[in-house]
């Protein structure tokens, strides 16, 4: 799929225009505009940039396989967490540099996290500013958290209370994902 994206879209490494994209699906541009809904949802945009989230899509898609392969690998000569790490900080790259939906804010926090020892970081949620998620061994929690805290949080909030800080920053384990029982 990365590959037939690249021989679809890769006339325009720049993006299209909403003139060329209705001129390649024999549209009008308002009747692109309609078929899409802008009327709801409108779209703030001068170029659309087709390749390249194309092939974050595709490569995020090819990680979720790479990452639960590895997860059922069994493999005991891999180092489980610097390869699910390694895909983690991949898909935030993408998201930053491919899919654009990452900010500043998100990416100091990934980078503030993986220099104190986290394997993976990451963003989560719906992007443009959520939340992120580090893939930490239980030995460094602490530390990266303490890092997060006085090299982001007390520089940027420095007015932020205990409790407030403890609602946005707080440490998980793995667990079962959703299910259905019946």
């Amino acid at each position: 799929m990365l590959h037939a994206s690249n021989a679809a879209f890769g006339s325009h490494p720049d993006g299209y225009t909403r003139e060329q994209m209705a001129a390649a699906l024999d549209m009008t541009p308002d009747a692109l505009s309609a078929a899409v809904h802008e009327d709801r949802f409108p779209v703030r945009a001068q170029r659309f940039k087709l390749l390249q989230r194309a092939q974050h899509a595709f490569s995020e898609a090819l990680r979720v396989v790479k990452f639960r392969q590895i997860c059922e690998s069994g493999d005991t000569r891999l180092n489980y967490c610097t390869a699910l790490g390694d895909l983690m900080n991949c898909s935030q790259d993408s998201c930053r540099d491919l899919f654009e939906c990452s900010c500043p804010e998100i990416d100091e926090l990934c980078a503030l996290a993986r220099r104190a020892g986290s394997f993976g970081s990451r963003l989560t949620g719906a992007g443009w500013g959520g939340c992120t998620v580090h893939l930490v061994s239980r030995d460094k929690v602490e530390s990266v958290k303490q890092v997060l805290v006085s090299e982001y949080y007390a520089k940027k909030f420095p007015n932020m209370t205990a409790a407030e800080l403890d609602n946005a920053l707080f440490a998980t384990a793995p667990g079962c994902g959703a299910c259905y029982y019946e």
